[in-house]
């Protein structure tokens, strides 16, 4: 059984730039879970809705469509209130890109693999099952609160394929751990017991155990290397599952959870980045020179050169030619001819490296 990590994402610009920049390394792409959150607008209004399906027409040419999650949206967010619901604009606007760009050489994949909660209700199961007329596909259901969720599973994995209609296609369950901050034995044994059932009723290699660790806020500015806890977890629940695969996942760079809405206007945010090594994480933050109580000119892209120096610096770094985000990383230093200055840039680059590690690494080296 190949090794098949997944990566969940909102939906920003920065993780849409990391996927417009995959490394090619044949069958070495992720699975990649995009967040739906209220500022993905329909046409017109807006970069992100092109931006994303751009990303999701890419990873479709890989042969990896992208799984599509709507579960953030508000009932007053544009797209929920598309009368075809999100997933149906979201699959017609994907696949239409396809044949517009590919014709008759389109990949013979479905546009995008719909996400939805164990808890669905029947009538966002129709809504599956309405994607699946027009095209089969895989599905993927997320466990989010895992006390009691192995109690009548079976029940309820059949009443969903019957009622989305999944005939002979896959499914696939993601236990979703959310944001983690220690290996806690609790929450071990909870996520060993529903890998275990879940196995026996999808199969060996269906199953995938998502988690984050980065923080919601970032705080002093000594740069350090951390553990990454998501890691530790899935290796223990791996180890528990005897005959089966579980995948690993996680968040790449970001917390789990988007931020709570802020005051409209630009907000002020000391350049950081978060490498990642095997097992560990690198976090780097840099003030802002102020003059006057005012942020200076040019701040930011000064501060995130002198970041980029120490990174670049560092035996942890893994080469320019690693990934493209670890190529706009060495341009960013000094005397590299590039600068960054923007949240979005910085989590692209970020992300960029964190997909090509999770790829292009061991299991044991994650």
């Amino acid at each position: 059984m190949s090794f098949s990590p997944l990566v969940a994402m909102k939906s920003k610009m920065g993780e849409f730039e990391s996927l417009h920049h995959l490394g090619d390394h044949g069958d070495s792409t992720p699975r990649v879970i995009i967040e739906l959150l209220d500022s993905v607008q329909p046409e017109g209004r807006g970069l992100l809705m092109p931006a994303l399906v751009e990303a999701a027409v890419r990873m479709a040419e890989r042969g990896r469509p992208v799984w599509i999650d709507p579960h953030l949206l508000s009932p007053a967010a544009a797209l929920a209130r598309d009368p075809g619901g999100a997933l149906e604009h979201l699959d017609n606007r994907i696949e239409n890109a396809l044949a517009d760009n590919l014709g008759l050489l389109a990949p013979d994949v479905p546009a995008l693999v719909p996400v939805i909660p164990v808890s669905a209700t029947d009538d966002q199961l129709r809504t599956v099952a309405l994607l699946q007329e027009h095209r089969p596909r895989e599905i993927a259901v997320r466990f989010r609160d895992l006390r009691g969720a192995a109690g009548q599973l079976g029940d309820r994995l059949r009443h969903i394929a019957r009622v989305a209609r999944l005939d002979d296609n896959a499914m696939h369950a993601v236990i979703d751990l959310g944001h983690v901050e220690i290996v806690h034995p609790h929450q071990v044994g909870l996520a060993l017991s529903l890998a275990r059932t879940l196995t026996e009723h999808l199969g060996p290699a269906s199953t995938t155990l998502l988690a984050g660790s980065a923080p919601a806020a970032r705080h002093g500015f000594a740069t350090a290397v951390r553990d990454r806890p998501e890691v530790r977890i899935w290796r223990e629940v791996a180890d528990g599952v005897s005959g089966a695969q579980i995948n690993y996942g996680d968040y790449g760079v970001a917390h789990p959870h988007p931020p709570a809405a802020s005051t409209p206007g630009p907000r002020t945010i000391n350049p950081y980045l978060f490498y990642t090594v095997p097992n560990c994480v690198i976090t780097m933050r840099r003030p802002l020179v102020r003059e006057s109580g005012k942020v200076a000119p040019g701040a930011a892209a000064e501060a995130f050169t002198d970041l980029a120096d120490e990174l670049v610096a560092r035996p942890e770094f893994a080469g320019s030619g690693y990934s493209w985000g670890d190529r706009e990383l060495a341009g960013c230093r000094r005397g590299g001819g590039q600068t960054a200055s923007g949240v979005s840039r910085w989590i692209a680059m970020a992300m960029s490296h964190h997909l090509e590690h999770l790829t292009r690494r061991a299991p044991s080296e994650l």
